[in-house]
């Protein structure tokens, strides 16, 4: 009989479930855009540049995209398969969360079109992030 040493016996590595690997992929998405919109403030109170007042609506798309972007790619590296679920799982979760707050937030009324598009946005990109993320 043939004795197997120890050193072969390698366990797998121990992957948190989706659930919590799609909140903290969320957790990432918000501490990042919170950290943009900071920064965009004190650089609004810092200059009275209208140019950047003009294309502020641009800019916080582009950084919620970049926000789901990196949320997805860092839920999907953790869990190292699925990134495509996971991200965009990641991207429709922050879209849900970012809707319900500007409807707190603002009395402006919410069309389907524009809700369709959001989600689409937030799908693609957390798709995106997702599947660039499991080939980190």
């Amino acid at each position: 009989m043939v004795k197997v040493s120890p050193r072969f016996k390698v366990q797998p590595k121990r992957v948190p479930g989706f659930t919590v690997l799609i909140g903290k992929g969320v957790l990432v998405s918000l501490a990042v855009s919170l950290i943009c919109i900071l920064f965009l403030s004190l650089a609004s109170m810092a200059t009275d540049s209208l140019v950047l007042e003009d294309y502020l609506q641009y800019i916080m798309v582009a950084v919620t995209m970049i926000s789901i972007f990196l949320g997805g790619a860092y839920a999907a590296q953790r869990a190292g398969s699925a990134g495509l679920i996971i991200g965009m799982a990641v991207g429709v979760i922050y879209v849900l969360i970012s809707l319900a707050i500007g409807i707190e937030a603002t009395p402006e009324t919410l069309s389907l079109w524009i809700l369709g598009n959001k989600i689409l946005a937030g799908l693609a990109a957390g798709a995106l992030g997702g599947l660039v993320g499991v080939n980190l």
